[in-house]
């Protein structure tokens, strides 16, 4: 189990297939209203306090699981403070989908992609969850789901060698629906390691 502090609210958690089994869950399994995933949960906070000073209580609670490699998972845990929640209802409704929001953008040619995608790797790799490519007029369309707190970093990064286009499921519908897919999943990873 691997744990980082992204900021002071927020906590990312990688469990390996290892970490699970001694869990005895499964991403699957994982239910927020099923008592063992709670069980679960609990311990994994227990721990976290454990090797990381946070405040758990300070707020709403709020944890983005996602699939990981090998039948692992990535855990987002985020605690909103409850003043903030009220003054800024916006901030909890973006928390709860900024994940599934990809960022867009295009590349005129292989070698900026290339370039782009190992700067990606070597100061980003631990914020961006997944990404996708496609061929589209002529051009590169990367996709990047990313941890969105720190999507500006990523936006500042690409744009050296890039484009952005934008950010939302409309943008990334019309990638999906016009444009030829080249690779569905690690596309940054698989650029790096095989174009670099």
């Amino acid at each position: 189990m691997k744990i980082e502090q992204i900021d002071p609210q927020t906590i990312k958690v990688i469990l390996t297939q290892t970490d699970m089994d001694s869990f005895d869950i499964t991403y699957d399994d994982m239910d927020y209203k099923d008592p063992h995933t709670k069980q679960v949960i609990l311990e994994l906070l227990r721990q976290i306090k454990q090797e990381i000073t946070v405040d758990f209580n300070n707020g709403k609670l709020f944890i983005e699981a996602f699939p990981y490699l090998n039948g692992g998972c990535v855990l987002y845990i985020c605690t909103i403070a409850l003043e903030n929640e009220k003054a800024e209802p916006s901030a909890s409704v973006s928390r709860r989908t900024g994940f599934n929001t990809p960022l867009v953008f295009e590349f005129d040619d292989i070698n900026l992609l290339t370039d782009t995608c190992t700067r990606l790797l070597q100061q980003y790799s631990h914020i961006i969850l997944r990404s996708a490519l496609y061929l589209y007029e002529n051009k590169y369309r990367l996709l990047i789901y990313s941890y969105f707190k720190l999507d500006n970093k990523i936006i500042s990064l690409v744009k050296e060698y890039g484009t952005y286009i934008g950010k939302g499921t409309i943008q990334s519908s019309i990638v999906r629906e016009h444009a030829k897919l080249l690779v569905e999943n690690n596309a940054i990873e698989i650029v790096s390691q095989y174009l670099d």
